[in-house]
């Protein structure tokens, strides 16, 4: 007949060896998720910035008189932002008002993240606007 050893079964049942893998398995999926949400803001700034970027080059072209007018400045806008990948979505309005050149971009957010973590953000379109001084 066998022996049952009581000592050895409780050190079996109070060793916690496997417990980070169980709490683990349980919190990567998080941070996986986090991480990829962090990414997508992350672009979708840099994506912003880009634009913005885009839209003061264009304003200033208009001021030192490279672009002859208002909707000519707002099509480069468009087809810059569509030749640099940013998106093919944008809608820009350019205005010279008493010396002042204006520019505004509605770009949606959804063609600027890549992974797509929180489609809420998909469906928001950002405004981009720039002012400049037209030269004389």
């Amino acid at each position: 007949m066998m022996k049952f050893d009581l000592k050895l079964h409780t050190k079996r049942f109070r060793d916690e060896s496997g417990a980070v893998t169980v709490e683990a398995v349980l919190w990567v999926p998080f941070f996986i998720i986090f991480m990829t949400l962090i990414a997508d803001v992350a672009l979708i700034f840099h994506g912003q910035a880009r634009a913005l970027r885009i839209v003061q080059d264009a304003n200033r072209n208009f001021s030192a008189g490279i672009y002859t007018s208002a909707q000519e400045t707002s099509d480069v806008i468009v087809a810059r932002l569509a030749a640099e990948n940013l998106t093919s979505n944008a809608q820009a309005v350019t205005q010279l008002s008493g010396g002042i050149i204006t520019s505004v971009v509605q770009v949606p957010t959804g063609d600027l993240d890549v992974v797509g973590v929180l489609t809420s953000l998909a469906s928001i379109d950002m405004q981009i606007s720039s002012q400049h001084v037209m030269e004389n």
